[in-house]
């Protein structure tokens, strides 16, 4: 993430954080930013000391930029989106601005149409459990236990701060085949989060709302990963619970418009629910657009399984990593096969990583009709001149290799790639499913054109398209 320095008379300010032991001392040393959360007010930081931090802002400016001065980043931050939707913040964008002197960024993107984007932020250091707090002067920090009687915290970057008392009608929920759920009103909202781990129900808390008397509700389907929505007026609160089935979560993503919230079901790749009043942080996480066309269950449900993920980086070569290559693919794939009219489930739709059972065991569970899992070839050193397209299919199943031919022609006439045959094998994802499965290996990672292939996003589409024309040539002369 690159952002311009070059600003118009900003406002620049540079404290140390007010800490809540003063004897304590920052040192010399290069200070690490761990991890960064967002908490119902505001953002914790896990570092290992008290950084300086300088903070800029112009007037009329939609961006707040938060410099951790002697501070490096872990790998994982690097680049990393962190959704906010609340406090007038759409999202904050971490990144390692600088590396000598290390400056690790923070840039808030402000909604500058909500009052609530001036507020004043204030920072706050707790040296027993390494934590930096930032957040807004009119919330107590209170995401962990600590001692009371803490000195007051420093404002970071004290500009007038505004709030508003108008109640907004929540109006409209819908869910999308995608796993998209909004929630939308007349007015701006602001919310809060909160996971009960008891009952597995993500909770939403809306302030000075209440719920339209023609509240619009999603139609869920018996097979939907949501159990039920329930909406509760509390006062001038409204309190929004969602339960979704085993194995599903649900999480913030950026919105469009103040005036609506935006939540993600998916499946928790994890194996681990989010801890109360906590939210993971995604990995530049890929959303699908809104503008896709919705899928019809009736014109096929189709398992699109993104291979490898998180700490499982697949097949490596040429810089290349194939975790980094099936997954734009798969998601190009996801928005092909809608476009024809399907129904789309994805194993993932980020950097994560995800035990083989999990990702059939989804399949089966929305009775999917035809499982495509994306993957990347490579070659011992020595075989970097090999290159090409194979397909696999269960053994012995006539109606996967009947799939696979499908899918397999489409890319080698589509790609130019060399075919390397469609083959039967016992790759568990394919050996266990119960519908119609195939495995692409869709180029050598070990080949340095096919890699230079597979990273560009022309090509990319070039194969989702060719798969998805397979998919439903095979869906329409099995007439299902």
């Amino acid at each position: 993430m690159c952002v311009a320095t070059g600003y118009v008379s900003p406002v620049v300010e540079q404290l140390q954080a007010q800490s809540t032991n003063t004897t304590s001392s920052q040192s010399n040393a290069a200070i690490r930013l761990n991890n960064i959360q967002p908490v119902n007010n505001g953002l914790m930081l896990n570092v290992n000391a008290n950084p300086q931090i300088k903070v800029q802002r112009e007037d009329n400016s939609d961006r707040l930029i938060i410099d951790l001065q002697n501070t490096t980043l872990t790998k994982e931050l690097h680049q990393a989106n962190l959704p906010m939707n609340r406090f007038g913040v759409k999202q904050v964008r971490v990144a390692q601005f600088q590396n000598n002197p290390a400056i690790a960024r923070l840039v808030f993107d402000l909604d500058s149409s909500d009052p609530n984007s001036k507020t004043v932020w204030q920072s706050q250091y707790i040296d027993t459990t390494n934590t930096l707090f930032l957040t807004p002067a009119n919330k107590v920090t209170q995401a962990i236990p600590i001692e009371p009687n803490l000195p007051s915290s420093r404002p970071i970057n004290p500009i007038n701060s505004a709030s508003t008392s108008i109640i907004a009608a929540i109006e409209k929920l819908s869910f999308s085949s995608t796993g998209q759920l909004l929630i939308e009103a007349n007015l701006p909202l602001s919310y809060q989060t909160n996971f009960d781990r008891a009952s597995g129900t993500f909770n939403l808390i809306v302030p000075n709302a209440k719920i339209s008397a023609n509240l619009q509700r999603p139609s869920l389907a018996a097979n939907s990963p949501i159990e039920r929505i329930r909406l509760t007026q509390v006062g001038n609160s409204v309190e929004i619970g969602i339960k979704t089935i085993p194995g599903w979560q649900v999480r913030e993503t950026q919105r469009l418009s103040n005036q609506q919230i935006k939540l993600q079901v998916s499946l928790n790749s994890l194996s681990q629910v989010p801890p109360n009043n906590q939210t993971p942080l995604p990995n530049n996480n890929p959303s699908v657009p809104s503008s896709q066309t919705v899928g019809d269950r009736r014109r096929g449900v189709i398992f699109v399984d993104a291979g490898h993920g998180g700490n499982d980086p697949g097949a490596v070569a040429n810089g290349v990593q194939e975790k980094d290559v099936v997954l734009p693919i798969s998601l190009k794939l996801g928005q092909a096969l809608q476009s024809m009219g399907y129904t789309v489930y994805y194993t993932r739709t980020n950097d994560v990583e995800i035990d083989l059972e999990p990702r059939v065991a989804a399949a089966e569970r929305i009775n999917a009709d035809v499982f495509v899992s994306i993957h990347a070839n490579s070659l011992a050193p020595g075989n970097s001149g090999i290159s090409g397209i194979e397909t696999y299919h269960s053994r012995n199943s006539t109606v996967g290799q009947e799939l696979a031919s499908y899918v397999h022609s489409q890319i080698v006439s589509a790609t130019g790639a060399s075919d390397r045959s469609v083959r039967g094998a016992g790759f568990y994802v394919i050996a266990k499913t119960s519908m119609p499965a195939i495995l692409v290996e869709t180029g050598f990672v070990t080949n340095p054109a096919e890699a230079r292939n597979l990273s560009s996003p022309d090509y990319q589409k070039r194969m989702a398209d060719a798969i998805a024309r397979g998919i439903d040539r095979f869906m329409r002369v099995r007439g299902r």
